[in-house]
């Protein structure tokens, strides 16, 4: 196999930085919900600010997630002074495309107006970016390609506005509460943000600015023994059995029951997130050999500060102990954008003027959606 370099990165945030106070006024508010679940929610999870594709005044969207996407791509690219037709291979990772078929990446390329290239989808939730990161590392790894461009982004702003709850709040008295409007169906209305990254894998280094050598890159799932955790587009029953919003006869009912919403199981995020988490590191450890000794930047994705404290007490009882001044994280000012935050997380350590040639960094991406875990291993060159 050869060796892939990651030449640069390229991010884009939508609109100004959207802060707690603003949310709910950019979202709309739910009819006939108490802000209990907003309150406790964004107490806990340290999101201080975070982007919306969303005209702050009206609520209309002013990008697609395609046009997210080739932001990022955009930015990259004109970081390396590279021309768009030059992009042999797009993979895009994304829970959130903006449309069912065609697939996210041919609605990116069609927005780039690239040449004639390779492209892939991975589906999924915060490590689709990965998984499509990996892609592009295999196809140069083989020699398939001269380079290729990997992708990560969201527009989880259009499952989380006031009209997506609208079908369940209907004919409410005031100050009648909303009863399907549950914990699990709001959760994520107050976690979850707009954005993209983007990253351009090559066969050499830049000589003109730092690149980082891709040592290690894995992507596991737990999906065999535990739950599903985060959905759309199904509901869970009393009985634990699962809907499938394809299979409901009045489609009026697929937004009347919630199938549109983004769903979290918090008990299930609970009971498993941070022991796949610590077990997707000692993977890395055993089978890849990473010395996390000798790492110098840990960057996880964390969707909540609520599990830094945790997921950093699981990996000290595995015998991983990273500092804390090796951590490099930015959820607190960009927000929680799911399968884009690895990217923009690296994005900017990377631009940032902290690294060194010869340093190790580590990128761990847990995902709750039914418990992947993705790990990279780096080295700046």
């Amino acid at each position: 196999m050869k060796t892939v370099y990651i030449t640069d990165v390229g991010s884009f945030m939508p609109n100004a930085p959207v802060t707690n106070e603003q949310v709910e006024a950019v979202l709309g508010k739910i009819d006939n919900q108490p802000n209990r679940v907003k309150l406790f929610v964004l107490q806990n999870n340290g999101i201080k600010q975070r982007y919306y594709a969303l005209n702050p005044t009206t609520g209309e969207r002013t990008h697609t997630n395609a046009q997210l996407t080739a932001e990022a791509v955009r930015d990259l690219c004109q970081r390396l002074d590279m021309p768009l037709t030059a992009v042999q291979g797009l993979a895009c990772g994304s829970a959130s495309p903006d449309q069912l078929l065609p697939s996210h990446s041919n609605m990116v390329a069609g927005e780039l107006a690239m040449a004639p290239a390779e492209i892939l989808s991975t589906a999924g939730v915060c490590a689709s970016g990965m998984t499509a990161l990996k892609y592009g590392w295999m196809a140069m790894a083989l020699g398939l390609r001269d380079n290729f461009v990997a992708t990560g982004s969201e527009r989880a702003s259009a499952f989380m506005m006031k009209h997506v709850f609208t079908g369940m709040t209907q004919g409410l008295q005031p100050g009648q509460v909303a009863p399907m409007v549950s914990f699990e169906k709001e959760f994520l209305r107050w976690m979850l943000s707009d954005g993209a990254g983007a990253v351009m894998m090559e066969a050499a280094p830049r000589p003109d600015r730092l690149s980082l050598r891709i040592d290690a890159l894995d992507v596991m799932c737990w999906s065999g023994e535990t739950p599903t955790c985060m959905y759309n587009g199904l509901n869970k029953n009393k009985d634990g059995s699962w809907s499938y919003w394809t299979d409901e006869p009045d489609m009026f009912d697929v937004v009347r029951k919630g199938y549109l919403m983004l769903q979290q199981d918090v008990r299930a995020l609970e009971a498993h997130m941070v022991r796949v988490g610590v077990e997707g590191l000692k993977i890395a450890r055993d089978k890849f050999g990473v010395d996390f000794d000798q790492i110098d930047w840990f960057l996880p994705h964390l969707s909540s500060m609520y599990f830094k404290g945790r997921l950093d007490e699981g990996m000290r009882a595995a015998g991983i102990n990273v500092p804390d001044e090796k951590w490099f994280t930015n959820l607190s000012y960009k927000g929680n954008v799911g399968s884009a935050s690895i990217y923009i997380i690296l994005e900017e350590l990377l631009h940032s003027g902290k690294l060194k040639k010869g340093q190790k960094i580590f990128c761990a991406v847990p995902e709750s959606g039914r418990f992947t875990v993705a790990g990279m291993a780096l080295t700046v060159v």
